[in-house]
């Protein structure tokens, strides 16, 4: 989780962040509606709710790869580079392409023994009112393009689905997003993915993002 505009243990009072920058890597908060495209007050609190919400819903992919037979790693820079967080997190380090091909790392490594085929995985949750209509940055896709193409993005939405999948390199660089559309279903993509589990952790996903 990195903090660029302000250092979370000093701060008592509110923080304010651009929704449309964020990630739950901690660039900003976005709460997947239209007002979240504005400058938008967020207390300290209501920040880590939704990082500890983040986390949770890539912890219930992760799972449910696992169940499914698939082999998942952490990958993500949080993970395996922990040490580095609080560094790229104070504005005065450079963006250089290092740094912005580090922050935009994917959270997982998966295996599908069956097809013998490794794949990174970026997972992202967004409160969006409905499933047509799904914000995500524009500059973070076009991050995942530049460094990570061959990546797949997952997004979990508490409508339609709830469980989606693409390759990032199927996906135009955009806001907003259809996932009808511009998406697959989940289990299209991970073919592994048994229906009763998915039922099952769909219901898991949906009690996060409705607390």
């Amino acid at each position: 989780m990195i903090f660029e505009a302000t250092n979370m243990r000093n701060t008592t009072g509110p923080i304010y962040h651009r929704g449309s920058e964020n990630n739950l890597k901690g660039e900003a908060l976005h709460n997947g509606t239209e007002e979240g495209l504005q400058l938008r007050r967020v207390t300290e609190s209501e920040f880590y709710d939704n990082v500890l919400e983040g986390n949770q819903i890539k912890e219930i992919v992760k799972v449910l790869l696992e169940k499914s037979g698939y082999l998942v790693l952490p990958y993500g820079y949080e993970s395996t580079l922990s040490g580095l967080i609080n560094k790229l997190g104070v504005k005065d380090t450079k963006k250089t392409r290092t740094v912005r091909r580090i922050k935009s790392s994917p959270d997982l490594l998966v295996f599908d023994d069956k097809r013998k085929d490794l794949m990174l995985v970026e997972v992202k949750m967004r409160k969006a009112p409905a499933e047509t209509r799904i914000f995500l940055s524009s500059n973070k896709i076009a991050n995942y393009k530049e460094f990570w193409n061959d990546s797949i993005l997952v997004i979990v939405v508490p409508c339609g689905s709830v469980f989606y999948a693409q390759r990032i390199g199927e996906l135009e660089g955009k806001d907003e997003y259809n996932a009808l559309l511009d998406f697959e279903k989940f289990e299209n993509v991970f073919t592994g993915v048994k229906e009763e589990d998915l039922s099952h952790f769909k219901a898991r996903a949906l009690q996060i993002m409705k607390k």
